[in-house]
């Protein structure tokens, strides 16, 4: 009896270590699976991961805002320069009206998405704070809309916005400056061409005094032409790069001024006006290129006297020099220019006074824009602050190398 109780539990151990054996095998295969597909699936989202990684790289190389759709107009992705666009930000999950809370823009990207059809339009915003521009309410656009082809039930779409406010400002200044050129050479041409015919039809020739008034005209608009074109042909070149290649040379610049005081003796005299110079030290030589300077100086002395042609003022050119700067400083004491202007006054054609007598010769409306351009193209600074009535200063400083 105590034999088959002795097999029986052998039998029954055996069994239990075969089944635990069993259970060990397939719990073993069970972890192994397991593991092989949590591998898998780390594996899955490392590659997730890494595409993801590498499309916000792609799309935050782009300069221009760029965000994708789904057909709601909520935003499903968003690059770096849209959430600078958004003044930081983040637009991820809002509707196109939430991120650039524009009527005018959003309702071109809402009327695009509709058409299901690739679109491309500019858009100028006259008065708007969208985007990043301090200087103007003007700003300018070329919005991109097109449909992402996908298989999903729910339609994605690709929105880029691209500021094209620089390019479109300076064709801007371009028009503006041939149809300002254009006006300014026809004005004396007319003039010029009206008293030659009047001198040829007329028989003028044969009052001699009217004759001289006719001719000291045009002589006054001829002149003025030629230093029109003069002017225009200066800044050109610096406009062009010229400058770069400034014939720089050491010069005096006491001399300079000096040349200038000469030059404008007569204007001077008729207005009894008189110029200050103060140098420190008291002999002040630079190297720069001499002629864009004494245009400069000269300009700047000249526009304070054209002025104020009806009252005496004073011109004070003050020049400071040490081992870093140059600093010079021409002020007067004359009537001064309105707060409203000196944000413009260095743009080309631009005037204060926009309106002159029959008998008085316009200034080009290139000279401190000439100036501006001749003092930067020494790496230098300009600025201009006026108290009317009182004084009107012109700082420039320019590095000494």
């Amino acid at each position: 009896m105590s034999e088959i109780l002795l097999i029986i539990t052998a039998v029954s151990l055996l069994c239990s270590l075969l089944l635990w054996r069993l259970l060990t095998a397939q719990n073993n295969k069970a972890q192994f699976a397991y593991a092989k597909h949590r591998k898998e699936h780390n594996d899955i989202l490392e590659r997730t991961k890494a595409e993801r990684r590498e499309l916000r790289l792609l799309l935050n190389a782009f300069d221009d805002a760029m965000v994708i759709t789904n057909n709601d107009g909520v935003i499903q992705i968003e690059n770096q320069a849209t959430k600078a666009l958004c003044k930081g930000r983040s637009v991820r999950g809002k509707t196109v009206k939430e991120a650039f809370l524009n009527e005018e823009i959003c309702q071109h990207i809402e009327t695009a998405t509709s058409s299901q059809e690739p679109t491309k339009k500019k858009l100028i915003l006259t008065s708007s704070t969208f985007g990043n521009h301090t200087e103007s309410n003007t700003s300018a656009w070329i919005i991109d809309v097109a449909p992402i082809p996908s298989n999903e039930e729910d339609p994605l779409h690709r929105i880029i916005l691209k500021d094209i406010t620089a390019e479109h400002r300076t064709d801007q200044v371009k028009r503006e400056f041939v149809a300002n050129a254009s006006h300014e050479l026809r004005t004396p041409l007319a003039i010029i061409s009206g008293y030659l015919e009047n001198l040829i039809d007329d028989d003028v020739v044969d009052s001699p005094a009217t004759a001289r008034r006719f001719l000291t005209t045009i002589r006054k608009h001829s002149d003025r032409l030629s230093k029109l074109i003069d002017e225009m042909l200066t800044i050109s070149k610096l406009e062009s790069g010229e400058a770069a290649q400034l014939n720089k040379e050491p010069f005096s610049l006491n001399r300079v001024l000096s040349d200038i005081t000469d030059r404008l003796a007569p204007m001077l005299s008729t207005q009894d006006s008189s110029i200050q110079l103060n140098f420190i030290p008291e002999n002040i030589t630079i190297t720069g290129d001499q002629f864009y300077w004494e245009q400069a100086l000269f300009n700047l002395i000249e526009n304070a006297l054209k002025q104020n042609h009806d009252n005496p003022i004073t011109v004070s050119v003050d020049m400071k020099q040490d081992a870093d700067n140059l600093t010079i400083d021409i002020s007067d004491n004359g009537k001064g220019i309105p707060s409203a202007h000196l944000p413009y006054i260095f743009n080309r054609f631009y005037r204060v006074q926009k309106h002159h007598s029959q008998n008085e010769v316009k200034g080009t409306g290139l000279g401190l824009s000439i100036v501006k351009h001749a003092i930067e193209a020494h790496g230098g600074t300009i600025t201009a602050t006026s108290q009317a009535g009182i004084k009107t200063t012109f700082s420039i400083i320019c590095p000494q190398t």
